[in-house]
C-alpha cells in the first residue's frame, strides 16, 4: 500500500492477569503485515500465567519487551491505565513515528496497522486514529457504539508530532477522550474508522458490570461534551 519501509512504530500494552486473552493478541501482533519496531508490555503485578506467556513470546521475538511493576491486588482503570501507558511509552524513547496503545483483550486483523497507517498517509492532519471494536453475541458480530471522532481507548494510534504537542496523555479518568479534545484544539483531527474492525474479547465495561459501566460511560461522555442522543445510547 505504499507504506514507507522505514516506518518506526511502537506499541504499548498494559496487562493485569490477561493469561486468557494474551495468546490471541500475541498471535495477531506478530503476524501483522507491518510489524512493530518495539512492543512494550507493561505488567501490573499479574498473578496468573501472564508473565510466562509474555516471557515466552519475548524469547522468540526480540522486539517484545516486558516491563513489570508492583501492582495492587485489584484491576484498576482510568487514570491508572494512563499511567501504565506512559510507563510503556517512556521505554520506547522519543525516536518513533507512531505509537499505539493496544489492550490485551483485542484480536487484531493481520493488516490492522497497515490499514491505520494508510489513513494517516491519506490525511496529514490526522493526529490520533483507531479502528472500531466488535464483540460476538449469540454467534453474531455486534459493533460497539462510538462517535466518529472518538478513538477507542484500547486501540489508539498517535502520530509523534501530535503526541508531543498534546503533552502525552493525562493520568486522569477519561484520559482517552480528553486527548482527542486537546488534539482537536491544537488543529489535529481524531478519527475512529469503523471499517477497520477488531475483535474485543471482553465487552467494554466487562469488569465493572453492566449498570456501573453504563453510568461511568455516560458520565464521561457528558464531561467530554458528546451530544445527548449519543449519551443516552451509551
Amino acid at each position: 500500500m505504499g507504506l514507507d519501509n522505514g516506518l518506526k512504530h511502537v506499541v504499548v500494552t498494559p496487562v493485569k492477569n490477561e493469561g486468557e486473552t494474551l495468546p490471541e493478541l500475541i498471535f495477531s501482533m506478530v503476524g501483522q503485515t507491518v510489524v512493530p519496531f518495539r512492543w512494550v508490555i507493561v505488567d501490573d503485578g499479574s498473578t496468573d500465567g501472564s508473565l510466562g506467556i509474555i516471557n515466552e513470546a519475548a524469547g522468540e521475538y526480540p522486539w517484545i519487551l516486558l516491563v513489570s511493576i508492583e501492582g495492587g491486588r485489584t484491576r484498576r482503570k482510568g487514570a491508572h491505565i494512563a499511567k501504565l501507558f506512559e510507563i510503556g511509552v517512556n521505554h520506547c524513547g522519543t525516536d518513533w513515528d507512531y505509537c499505539s496503545k493496544i489492550d490485551a483483550d483485542m484480536v487484531l486483523p493481520l493488516d490492522y496497522f497497515e490499514e491505520v497507517f494508510q489513513r494517516f498517509e491519506n490525511n496529514g492532519d490526522l493526529g490520533i486514529a483507531s479502528g472500531n471494536c466488535f464483540v460476538y453475541k449469540r454467534g453474531s458480530k455486534k459493533s460497539e457504539l462510538v462517535e466518529d471522532d472518538h478513538t477507542r481507548g484500547g486501540l489508539k494510534t498517535y502520530k509523534n508530532d501530535c503526541y508531543e504537542q498534546i503533552g502525552g496523555v493525562m493520568e486522569i479518568d477519561g484520559w482517552d477522550g480528553l486527548d482527542n479534545v486537546i488534539a482537536q484544539m491544537n488543529g489535529w483531527s481524531t478519527m475512529n474508522f469503523p471499517e477497520i474492525m477488531v475483535e474485543h474479547r471482553r465487552p467494554t465495561g466487562y469488569h465493572d458490570g453492566a449498570i456501573r459501566s453504563c453510568f461511568n460511560s455516560g458520565r464521561t461522555s457528558h464531561v467530554m461534551g458528546y451530544n445527548w442522543a449519543y449519551l443516552i445510547a451509551k
